[in-house]
């Protein structure tokens, strides 16, 4: 019996509904076919796991009439206690995790060409959306990231995964999160293995006039939306 291109595209979609969909609760019914059909935009929650803010951003998604997928990807490890430090600290394993979720969305892209792809990173996963962008193969690209309160260090240098993102990337950052990304990340570390402030709370480094114009270039394309908290 021969496969026909209908059916290994169906297979090729349950594969990568399955890997998207994780141990999240309510996946299933965000990663339906008709959704995967409409564009893709992956959550990374922060270094807890999935959470209720994780689910509030995919609840104002859906509302605002985004029809595609979203699933809340569970990039760290699930341990009790210590797994929120784990996952902030073992930054081999969060860029492996970056690797993995690039290849999810080259077979998404394969399976479903032309459709929008879009990563959106709360705190530790705004790191490794970063480095799934990072690790995107030469030639492709997702639509844009959407970084909210990222732990990665203020002074990555983003121009690889910019050149990854054909709209750009947008930091969303805040002084407001001084103890857990100023504090915090001095003493643990980003999730990019640096200690120091990260780009959730003061924004990321740019280019001074000693940089390259290819960096120049790139970083046109970085949006920095700084949230300013009312008194």
């Amino acid at each position: 019996m021969q496969f026909r291109q209908s059916h290994i595209r169906g297979l090729l979609t349950i594969t990568v509904m399955a890997a998207l969909s994780g141990c999240a609760d309510g996946n299933i019914d965000f990663t339906t076919p008709q959704r995967m059909n409409g564009g893709l935009v992956i959550i990374l929650p922060g270094i807890e796991g999935e959470s209720w803010m994780n689910r509030d951003v995919r609840r104002g998604l859906d509302r605002a009439g985004v029809a595609g997928a979203m699933p809340i990807y569970h990039w760290g490890r699930p341990l009790p206690i210590a797994g929120p430090l784990i996952n902030q600290m073992d930054f081999l394993g969060n860029r492996l995790q970056g690797t993995k979720i690039a290849q999810m969305i080259v077979q998404y892209q394969d399976n479903h060409p032309g459709m929008p792809v879009y990563l959106v990173g709360h705190s530790g996963g705004g790191g490794v959306a970063v480095f799934a962008a990072e690790s995107m193969p030469e030639g492709r690209q997702v639509d844009g990231l959407v970084l909210l309160s990222a732990s990665i260090s203020s002074a990555y240098d983003l121009t690889k995964a910019l050149a990854h993102a054909r709209n750009g990337i947008v930091n969303f950052y805040s002084k407001a999160d001084v103890g857990l990304l100023i504090v915090g990340t001095m003493l643990a570390g980003n999730v990019d293995g640096t200690h120091g402030p990260a780009a959730g709370a003061i924004g990321f480094d740019m280019p001074n006039s000693s940089a390259s114009p290819d960096r120049r270039k790139a970083y046109e394309r970085l949006l920095r939306a700084r949230l300013v908290h009312p008194r």
